[in-house]
């Protein structure tokens, strides 16, 4: 079953509170947004002077500033910050999304529904294993929902950005809905590296990590090459700081990451490991609790030399397959100074942004090498395994990057709002998740309507016979609500008994529940070699339409006779549905056309 994402029945109810939210209404927090035990644990720093010089620093110091001063997760100044700091620049993003955002409140209608009556599925280019909330409540997880689905459907071209959903879930402790989705716009438009957004990029970079702590840190390089769990220790090295590390240490850790670049993540994650090899795995260095204190950042100088997590695990004498269980719990306990993190990942020598940037090329070079070179081979052994070749043909393992596994691709469906009698909006989004994926980007367009055109076949023709796609959908007297979609122009109907159309055509049922009936040559068992009438599409003359033959001509699936007042509904063998309707001949109530236009 596909992940989807939550759609509790005031998700739009939701929005419109969150779309009205203003920067003044923040004090720091969108405490719309947050659990109230997080907002009762956390205490807001009302020193409005304290550490403000980094807003008005110079752009030139406000690096080195960032690096060398941390702000308070609940600093006043956090409810402008990062949304300042990502739009630095104002003249290069001065009104470029200001459309976007402009629509946003109108997508999110069209996309879940004015009732919230429709159901997303998961982006997916999201990863569904890494969704970190940081206390987000329910409203807050919605406003994620919302900004990704909006956000993906607009960008097609990002198939894989597992770091969107946990830095959305980020801004949205400081920032409108409006600004978040804005800062996302931003962030992803080609001025910024700090998102990935495809697999190949994503491979790329966790490659690239491995080689730079080989290079830079090769003793906790070999320490972990050494382990079983290597590979998620490796490939995993981001989730080590969006997942695991403690809020008060991931916000600042932010703050750098939009004034820089991914050169602060891959820093911050090196530094992780070197502390955890060298505190955690000698319990001999390690004193005792240090006593209580009202903040981690207010230290003594004699207890910011090792200051630990409460439950220290000896490496020395765990098994090997522990290591990366207890690098996990270590980091979720990290309890090291801030400025100690930050002064050792910011001293590691000699690791510039230029040379992290070529390693990523260099990596995504041998990805993209490695795929030309593995595909021939896979269509050849493909091609050898049809034929029950005894000797299949070797692939090298060299040759295969490892797989990313995407929980879906269906596409998200945005449709807008029309006027229709028979179904709606949220039946509209169920069809549009069953069309073919090419027509997904059309909306819906009403072409033929009985109430309105009159009840005459001839008259449907008229208006649909040279739309190549078209959606029939029928209510009869008992409420019940189905019909077809038709692949394939009906002016290819003749006067001769003959079937047109294509497999892509279906059945569906809507009401009194959703049920969809594909050509039954798409089954495993029957593909490519279906009977001639399991190819019974569609057949239309002057006297009746017909969606869905059988080898018996009594049992067709959906029949419309040609007055649009009466039809019937039989089990088919090109469809091998169920009938549609509670009686197999019905009084036809309404019956709407509609066909795809942009």
């Amino acid at each position: 079953m596909h992940p989807t994402l939550s759609t509790l029945t005031s998700i739009c109810e939701d929005a419109a509170n969150s779309v009205n939210i203003s920067q003044h209404d923040l004090k720091p927090f969108n405490q719309l947004l947050l659990t109230d035990d997080y907002l009762n644990k956390i205490s807001v720093n009302n020193d409005e002077h304290s550490n403000n010089s980094a807003l008005f620093c110079p752009s030139a110091n406000i690096k080195q500033l960032f690096r060398l001063s941390h702000l308070s997760a609940s600093h006043p100044s956090r409810a402008s910050l990062w949304f300042n700091l990502i739009r630095q620049d104002k003249s290069r993003h001065s009104h470029k999304f200001q459309q976007a955002i402009d629509r946003y409140p109108d997508d999110i209608r069209n996309m879940f529904g004015r009732r919230n009556d429709i159901a997303v599925r998961l982006p997916s280019c999201v990863d569904a294993n890494h969704l970190p909330h940081y206390n987000l409540n329910r409203r807050g997880q919605h406003a994620i929902t919302r900004i990704l689905s909006v956000f993906t459907y607009y960008h097609p071209d990002i198939t894989w950005a597992p770091l969107l959903a946990p830095m959305t879930a980020l801004f949205l402790h400081y920032m409108t809905e409006i600004d978040a989705y804005e800062s996302l716009l931003i962030l992803t438009s080609g001025d910024y590296k700090i998102i990935t957004q495809t697999e190949i990029q994503y491979q790329s970079l966790s490659l690239a990590f491995r080689t730079l702590l080989r290079r830079h840190c090769r003793s906790i390089y070999e320490f972990f090459a050494k382990q079983p769990q290597q590979a998620s220790i490796f490939d995993g090295w981001l989730w080590l700081v969006f997942e695991h590390l403690p809020f008060a240490y991931l916000v600042p850790i932010i703050d750098c990451l939009l004034i820089e670049d991914m050169k602060v993540l891959i820093r911050i994650s090196m530094t992780l490991l070197h502390f955890f090899i060298k505190y955690a795995s000698n319990p001999q260095t390690v004193p005792a609790k240090p006593r209580r204190r009202d903040s981690l950042f207010r230290l003594s100088r004699s207890t910011r030399a090792a200051v630990q997590y409460d439950h220290q695990v000896s490496l020395s004498s765990s098994s090997n397959k522990d290591v990366y269980e207890n690098l996990i719990h270590y980091i979720q306990h990290f309890d090291l100074p801030m400025d100690k993190l930050f002064k050792h990942a910011f001293g590691i020598s000699h690791l510039q942004r230029k040379e992290i940037f070529r390693a990523i090329e260099i990596e995504e070079e041998k990805i993209k090498l490695e795929r030309r070179r593995v595909m021939p081979l896979l269509r050849r052994s493909s091609s050898a395994g049809d034929q029950h070749t005894l000797n299949p043909i070797p692939i090298p393992k060299s040759a295969i990057s490892r797989p990313i596994h995407h929980q879906n691709s269906m596409p998200i469906i945005m449709i807008r709002e029309f006027d229709s009698t028979t179904a709606s909006h949220s039946d509209f989004a169920y069809l549009w998740s069953l069309i073919p994926s090419r027509l997904t980007e059309f909306q819906p367009e009403r072409i033929y309507s009985s109430n309105i055109h009159g009840r005459r076949l001839q008259t449907l023709y008229d208006h649909v016979e040279f739309h190549e796609y078209c959606l029939i959908i029928i209510r009869n007297e008992h409420q019940q609500i189905f019909g077809a979609f038709c692949s394939g122009q009906l002016a290819n109907r003749t006067k001769a008994r003959t079937w047109f159309g294509t497999g892509e055509s279906f059945l569906f049922s809507l009401k009194p529940e959703r049920q969809v009936y594909k050509w039954v040559g798409y089954q495993t068992s029957t593909r490519g070699s279906t009977k001639a009438f399991e190819d019974y599409f569609i057949h239309a003359d002057n006297d009746r339409l017909l969606m869905g033959g059988s080898e018996d001509p009594l049992n067709i699936g959906l029949a419309i006779q040609k007055d649009l007042n009466e039809g019937s509904t039989r089990q088919c063998d090109t469809y091998g549905n169920k009938a549609l309707s509670s009686s197999e001949h019905f009084q036809i109530m309404e019956i709407e056309v509609f066909g795809f236009t942009r």
